[in-house]
């Protein structure tokens, strides 16, 4: 048996004790005196009975009181006589009982310990006092408990197969949970986890299995980019060390020493550039934002300034870079929104084929700006595109190590701006930042 099925058998035990100890008590205190009032309203309403046929005169002794165990006497100067019904032998002892001190209703026990219940109706034939042994409230009041008692065993002897059973059926798919987490632990992403229950446990699986391909695609992700790392830091590493080589064996002359040392010094900064883009990506994500100077300026010169700086590089492709914007100021870092709207400008000439076109452009956008860049190349795959913000990620046609677009993103957010990109394969891209209503204004 699991520990989950014992704890259901130990709350279950626990829960029905606590509601059949509370059930006899409160039979004890309130069922009693119910019971035990409806017995005195029960033998008030005979003693009407009783007064009304006296009074009608036609009152027959020995009469039914209308109760097992009744007995009815009238107290008049002191005598006592029977009306009739059960008095189970105890005239000796009433006739001899001292009434003046007798209540409305009550208890009285004569000296054998027999205890009655009784009720007396004063009216001017004198007082009429109905009696009725106590033991009869005794016996029902055993009998509840007895079948309180015999309930609390039967729902013992019918719960706790059920409990056994549904504890197994709820403790089931978590076991199943369980066993799957260690596999995942040990990097076996393949578990199946998925579990069908209809309630919060299926949920959860499902979450499970979300987190796990995640993860899984994150460790993909991770194995690639030290594979790029390690290829991009490879090449110019080997460059460095044959020329380096060539230098110290003196195999060259003094001209191509120059040559190799510009060559040396290009891999080098080469090397710098990828080593500070993953330094300042990681201080991104892990919050830290250094340099960060917002102040308004003007998005159609960030636009221009941006465009007119790739010219060059577009025109070696014959691309057409079109650049448009509106006459407003932004709020934020003007050089780091330079690097993300450059990023995508350098992305989408290197993307696209010669003789097209690019288009630069910031409008009105709802409530705010948008600044995009559009080519019409070959555009990305859909199943790409939820991974080009990553740091991870490369592009198959890309080189480098695919983090200007995870460092754009960590700049955007920084910025708080929504941004997003859009592509139809063979249509081209579209990529995008949009500046809130509260960050900019027109001129």
């Amino acid at each position: 048996m699991d520990r989950i099925t014992k704890k259901l058998f130990k709350y279950f035990i626990t829960t029905i004790s606590v509601v059949i100890l509370i059930s006899l008590l409160l039979s004890s205190i309130f069922l009693s005196k119910l019971y035990i009032n409806s017995q005195y309203n029960q033998l008030r309403d005979s003693a009407l009975e009783i007064y009304q046929s006296i009074s009608a005169g036609n009152y027959q002794n020995n009469m039914s009181m209308g109760h097992y165990g009744t007995g009815a006497i009238l107290i008049r100067d002191g005598e006592v006589t029977s009306l009739g019904g059960s008095m189970m032998g105890i005239m000796p002892f009433l006739r001899i009982m001292d009434f003046k001190g007798m209540k409305e209703r009550g208890k009285y026990a004569n000296p054998s310990g027999q205890e009655f219940l009784y009720y007396r109706l004063t009216t001017e034939f004198g007082d009429i006092v109905l009696l009725q042994s106590n033991k009869y409230s005794e016996s029902y009041l055993n009998i509840v408990y007895i079948v309180l008692i015999a309930v609390f065993f039967l729902a013992l002897l019918i719960s706790l197969p059920l409990i056994s059973y549904f504890g197994r059926k709820f403790t089931r798919p978590i076991l199943k949970l369980q066993k799957a987490s260690y596999e995942i632990a040990k990097g076996n992403f393949e578990v199946d986890i998925l579990v069908q229950s209809r309630d919060e446990i299926e949920e959860l699986s499902k979450s499970l299995k979300n987190m796990t391909d995640t993860i899984k695609k994150n460790n993909e992700l991770q194995r690639d980019f030290i594979a790029n790392v390690s290829h991009d830091f490879k090449t110019p590493l080997s460059i460095i060390r044959n020329y380096s080589e060539a230098i110290t064996d003196g195999i060259i002359d003094a001209e191509e020493i120059k040559v190799y040392s510009k060559e040396i010094i290009h891999e080098v900064d080469r090397l710098n550039s990828l080593v500070m883009d993953i330094l300042q990506l990681s201080k991104f994500q892990g919050g830290a934002v250094y340099n960060m100077k917002k102040e308004y300026f003007s998005v159609k010169e960030l636009v221009e300034s941006c465009s007119g700086k790739l010219q060059l590089s577009a025109q070696n492709k014959n691309i057409q870079v079109l650049a448009y914007s509106i006459d407003a100021e932004i709020y934020g870092d003007y050089k780091y929104l330079y690097r993300v709207l450059y990023n995508f400008i350098d992305n989408a000439i290197k993307f696209s084929n010669e003789g097209e076109k690019v288009e630069v452009k910031a409008v009105e956008y709802g409530t705010g700006v948008k600044v995009l860049v559009k080519d019409y190349g070959p555009g990305i795959d859909k199943s790409e595109l939820e991974s080009v913000w990553t740091k991870y990620h490369k592009h198959s046609k890309s080189g480098g190590l695919g983090l200007g677009l995870a460092i754009c993103s960590e700049i955007l957010k920084t910025h708080g701006f929504q941004y997003g990109v859009e592509s139809i394969p063979e249509k081209g891209t579209e990529f995008y930042f949009i500046v809130p209503q509260s960050n900019y204004k027109l001129c």
